[in-house]
């Protein structure tokens, strides 16, 4: 069987060097490339979590991430949540919003953006911003929930 929270860690490791590539890119390129992490950061969190818990009798997606925390807590009695600050756990949230936007409306801001994350109403239709530091920060709190999920939820 292969260790899931290594492969984790390594792809995570790649989304990282992938935003050091940005350095000399286009602004074109280097918009599109920030963006390409967030979505692979995202992705490798999911895959990781769905792979963590295959052997649990249902589904889960870590996509969304406040659906999946509130089938953790419901079944196992785990909040991923609490191994980062309120402040920490908002700001992945907001990043999974981003990609969500990203996936599903070209990166434009829509109403339901807003409610989810407390926007300002007046972004509505603009374009979504993704930062690098961004990015880079949301890989280390990932780090960390990765490791709560990997703790609080052995394989067996």
């Amino acid at each position: 069987m292969h260790n899931s929270a290594q492969i984790a860690n390594a792809n995570l490791d790649l989304v990282l060097r992938a935003l050091d590539l940005t350095g000399t890119a286009t602004d074109d390129l280097r918009t599109k490339l920030v963006e390409n992490a967030l979505e692979d950061a995202v992705a490798c969190f999911d895959g990781f979590g769905r792979e963590h818990c295959a052997n649990q009798p249902y589904k889960i997606s870590f996509q969304n991430l406040e659906a999946a925390r509130a089938k953790l807590q419901r079944e196992h009695g785990l909040d991923l949540a609490t191994s980062l600050s309120a402040a920490e756990w908002s700001f992945v949230a907001v990043q999974f919003q981003k990609r969500h936007l990203l996936a599903h409306t070209l990166g434009i801001i829509d109403a339901d953006f807003i409610a989810k994350t407390s926007a300002s109403p007046s972004l509505e239709g603009r374009k979504v911003t993704i930062t690098d530091s961004d990015v880079r920060k949301l890989v280390g709190h990932l780090r960390v929930l990765a490791e709560a999920l990997h703790r609080g939820l052995p394989r067996s």
